[in-house]
């Protein structure tokens, strides 16, 4: 059904476009950002997040004709009654699949989730899942959820975050995950940079190859991980150039902080010190 004046009220604000369906909502979030073209000219991104608000139902359908007119990378399904009902969410995840839907994602949830509900929606390109759930299950939710790899924050029922609610993961846990997940970019994506942040960097490349063959949906990523293993391996120039291819489009800020980074080093003479460059392989996937 169509939202109603009040939550057309509540949703449509300034910098944000809305579109509706039937038993579904979604916004396109403005997070275009600002770029330097090569003429000095600044012009902006498009935008590539949309959140999808919940509405007595969802047409996944429409969902993925809106991704797809809008060139989507990321979206967020900002209402946990997507997720309540496990076997109708586990049905949404195949029917993403089926349509090929090649998105990031973002989910709420305030029930634990099943295994089988967690592999749906982590094949399906689910990356960050947002639990709220009492303390005792809590802590099933968090170990299910590390075991494929999600980007997790976990809150009390009443909002307020646990002492310890984001999780880290260590090189031998995203080998695990990726054996588990073999087909799903996102997890050779982060096993990638696992590889990159232990500085063994000889094994970066087949990871992030499988995720760019996958066709990992922030590309831009995929190429800064290549540019900081350039500057990691002393080629600054070439880490430059993979900079300025992954600067088109709608990129992530970390490119830009990145570019920033290796310019001032470069002007002050880094390279010529052989002082060993460092960039930042990516800062999470759904944020920016």
């Amino acid at each position: 059904m169509l939202a109603n004046s009040l939550q057309l009220h509540h949703w449509t604000r300034p910098g944000v476009k809305k579109t509706d369906g039937p038993g579904w909502n979604m916004y396109i979030e403005n997070n275009a950002v600002l770029l330097e073209g090569k003429d000095g000219q600044h012009h902006k991104s498009r935008s590539t997040h949309g959140v999808v608000r919940w509405d007595n139902g969802m047409n996944i359908k429409g969902i993925g004709c809106e991704v797809a007119e809008k060139g989507l990378v990321t979206l967020a399904f900002a209402d946990p009654e997507f997720f309540a009902d496990h076997e109708r969410a586990m049905d949404m995840c195949r029917d993403m699949r089926v349509l090929e839907m090649n998105v990031l994602w973002s989910a709420q949830i305030d029930t634990v989730p099943t295994d089988e509900l967690l592999k749906a929606m982590r094949l399906a390109g689910c990356q960050h899942v947002d639990m709220q759930l009492d303390p005792d299950r809590a802590v099933d939710g968090l170990a299910l959820a590390r075991k494929y790899g999600f980007e997790v924050r976990v809150r009390n029922v009443d909002g307020t975050p646990y002492a310890s609610d984001r999780i880290s993961y260590s090189v031998a846990e995203r080998e695990a995950v990726a054996g588990r997940l073999p087909g799903q970019h996102a997890a050779q994506f982060d096993l990638a940079v696992a590889y990159y942040k232990a500085r063994r960097y000889s094994e970066v490349m087949l990871p992030l190859g499988k995720a760019m063959t996958l066709r990992f949906p922030k590309n831009e990523l995929c190429l800064n991980l290549l540019a900081c293993l350039s500057a990691a391996k002393h080629y600054p120039d070439q880490a430059a150039g993979l900079l300025d291819l992954a600067g088109y489009g709608c990129p992530h800020p970390v490119v830009f902080r990145n570019r920033r980074l290796l310019k001032s080093w470069l002007e002050s003479g880094g390279d010529l010190k052989g002082v060993r460059l460092e960039l930042e392989p990516e800062s999470g996937a759904l944020t920016g």
